[in-house]
């Protein structure tokens, strides 16, 4: 499996646990006397569906990944390019 795929995989992991927590706090905000137990299902079911599918986007992309053969910086803050600099 690529890389990507299981950037995905992850993201959609990650979107998951924060669109229910979303759907948690959209839940406490509107109260839970105001709808029906299917209602709060269908709330908390369509956050984690939003989270899933925003996860899976950014993790495919990679926006938040970092390449293992990346070389860290010697110094702190020293940009590896730069010669001569006063």
């Amino acid at each position: 499996m690529s890389k990507e795929f299981w950037s995905a995989v992850k993201g959609s992991g990650v979107g998951t646990i924060i669109g229910a927590g979303f759907g948690l706090a959209t839940l406490g905000t509107i109260g839970f006397d105001r709808m029906t137990f299917f209602e709060g299902l269908l709330l908390l079911g369509c956050g984690m569906f939003g989270g899933f599918l925003f996860g899976s986007l950014i993790g495919s992309t990679g926006a938040f990944r970092r390449d293992i053969d990346e070389e860290p910086a010697k110094a702190l803050g020293a940009h590896p390019k730069l010669t001569g600099a006063a």
